[in-house]
Formats: structure tokens, C-alpha cells, sequence
């Protein structure tokens, strides 16, 4: 009389071959996220510092923003500190947020699960023992392994819902007049002048008085946008570092949460922009009828006719 011994067949029908890459790509992801919220905070404390000297404009004119630019050249115009809080934390801040949309579009393109990017993955595996017979009458056992993959809200995930609509555009249009800037009000008096001493809100009032049309409408596009992108950011970026520096998760926020944080933001939006676009016009001359009076005007054109055509620039 003979017996069948049962054998064992395993059998892994886990679609995921190579669960590790999936790991680290995510690891990756979260540290560039953390990394773009860092700099993003860097940033905004530049960025409030000198945006306040077209915001108090509306109070003292065109002598208090004067004012209020010197004293903010010795937190972001110094030798040291410019590299890292102004230049640093805006290449770190635009590189990560490239580089996690490059992540974004490789792993939509290997049709990955995006979620896995930025929620909490968790996978249980389950072995199932099943006995069978083969074509000779044999037992056979069959192991097979199942995974089931649960993806769980993370403070990063829970923190992204809270973007306002457009924040990724903003941000894109942001990098080419954010640079635009920087290099028609800093790069190129810095290599006129030698350093920036000798600029003042009256280099801004000079183009806001030649060429009125093209500058109004950089300036309040560059605002507009800028203000946008940081509020829509801000609780986001709060949230995400309460989440992974502090070891706090956020829950999900309600509803009612998010409606009313989005009102709360619209009505951020729209005073600065309102107080700051008040303020480029007292700096153009257009409110206060204050008579300023622009001492450098002939080196600031000459500054101008360096990006400029010369036609543009004479007096």
C-alpha cells in the first residue's frame, strides 16, 4: 500500500517584485518635501523684510521705505547671510519641488500608485496552505503568499489637501520673475555700482515713471503672484513640519476646517495685495503727490541700458 507524501509548492503572487526602490523613492520624496518646506520658510522671512518697505509706503512715503531698506540690508544684503537666506533657501526651495515633480512623472509613467509618494504604506502578508491533487493522483501542497497593501494618510498627504487651487502654477511663473527681478534690482546695480549702497525706492520710482505701463504690471504680477503662493503654502508648510520635525501628526482636517482656513486666506490674499499695489503707487508718485526727487537718475538709466535698449533708457 503506498502513500502520497504531500509537497510543498510556494507560490508568491505579490505584484510588487521589488518592494524596495518603492521604499526608497519615498523616503526621497518625503525628505525633498521637508527640505522645500524648510527653504520655503527661510524665504518668507526675506521676503516679509522686504516686502515691508513698499507696505510702509502707505504711512511714511517714499522716505520711510528709503528707511526701511537700509535697516533691511543688514538682515539680507549681508555678506554671509545673503547667499544662505536669500539665494540658498530659493534654489533649495525651486530644485526640490522640480526634482519631487520629476519623481512624480517617472512614477506616473512606470504607473506606480502615487499615493505611495506621500502616504504611509503598510503591507501584510498572508500565507495560504492549500492541498491538492496532481495528475498522479499525488498530494500536493500549495503555499501562496498574499500581500495586501494599505496606504494610510500621512502629515504629508493630510498637509497637501490644503493647497488653494493654481498654488503649482504660481509657482512655476514665479521662478522666471522672482530671477527677472533679482537680476534687474540687484545683479545689475551690485555690477554698476559695486555693492548696493547707492539704490534706493527712487531706482523703483524712475521705472515706475519711464516705462509706467511694463512696470506697474511686473510689479503687481510679481506680488499678486508671490502673495498667492505664500499663503496657499503656509499652513501647509506649518503642518507638514509639525507632522515630521515636532513627531505631531495632524488629523485630517474637516470641511468646515478647510472652508474656513480658505476664507481666512482670501482675505489675506487680497489686503496685501491691495496694501502693497497702495504702496507701489506712492512709490511711483501716483498717491501723496509727493515730489521725490531721484539724485542718481542718470546712473539708474545707465543701470536700465544694461537690460534695456539704449532708445528706452535716454533722458
Amino acid at each position: 500500500m503506498s502513500h502520497s507524501k504531500p509537497t510543498s509548492t510556494n507560490t508568491n503572487t505579490n505584484t510588487n517584485s521589488s518592494p524596495l526602490p518603492i521604499v526608497t523613492v519615498s523616503k526621497v520624496y518625503g525628505y525633498l518635501t521637508l527640505v522645500q518646506a524648510g527653504t520655503a520658510v527661510v524665504f518668507t522671512t526675506f521676503l516679509v523684510t522686504h516686502l515691508s518697505a513698499t507696505a510702509v509706503a502707505v504711512i511714511g512715503g517714499i522716505e520711510l521705505t528709503n528707511k526701511t531698506i537700509v535697516l533691511g540690508r543688514v538682515y539680507y544684503q549681508n555678506r554671509l547671510l545673503e547667499p544662505i537666506i536669500v539665494f540658498g533657501s530659493l534654489w533649495g526651495h525651486v530644485l526640490s519641488g522640480l526634482i519631487k515633480r520629476g519623481i512624480k512623472l517617472y512614477w506616473k509613467y512606470k504607473k506606480q500608485d502615487v499615493r505611495k509618494l506621500t502616504g504611509e504604506v503598510h503591507e501584510k502578508v498572508e500565507k495560504i496552505v492549500t492541498d491538492e491533487k496532481n495528475e498522479q493522483g499525488a498530494i500536493v501542497r500549495k503555499i501562496t503568499t498574499k500581500t495586501t497593501t494599505t496606504i494610510t494618510g500621512s502629515p504629508i498627504s493630510r498637509a497637501i489637501v490644503l493647497l488653494l487651487p493654481y498654488h503649482r502654477l504660481t509657482g512655476y511663473l514665479l521662478i522666471p520673475s522672482v530671477l527677472s527681478h533679482a537680476f534687474v534690482h540687484r545683479a545689475l546695480p551690485r555690477r554698476h555700482f559695486g555693492d548696493s549702497s547707492m539704490i534706493n525706492a527712487t531706482y523703483v520710482t524712475l521705472a515706475l515713471k519711464k516705462w509706467p505701463r511694463s512696470s506697474y504690471l511686473a510689479f503687481t504680477l510679481l506680488i499678486g503672484l508671490g502673495v498667492y503662493h505664500i499663503c496657499s503654502g503656509a499652513p501647509v508648510v506649518y503642518r507638514i513640519l509639525k507632522g515630521k520635525i515636532l513627531k505631531n501628526g495632524d488629523k485630517q482636517a474637516s470641511e468646515a476646517t478647510k472652508k474656513r482656513l480658505r476664507i481666512i486666506r482670501n482675505g489675506v490674499i487680497v489686503s496685501s495685495v491691495g496694501l502693497l499695489a497702495t504702496g507701489l503707487l506712492v512709490i511711483g508718485g501716483k498717491l501723496r503727490h509727493d515730489n521725490i526727487k531721484i539724485p542718481l537718475r542718470s546712473e539708474y538709466l545707465k543701470v536700465y541700458g544694461r537690460v534695456c535698449p539704449q532708445d528706452w533708457v535716454r533722458n
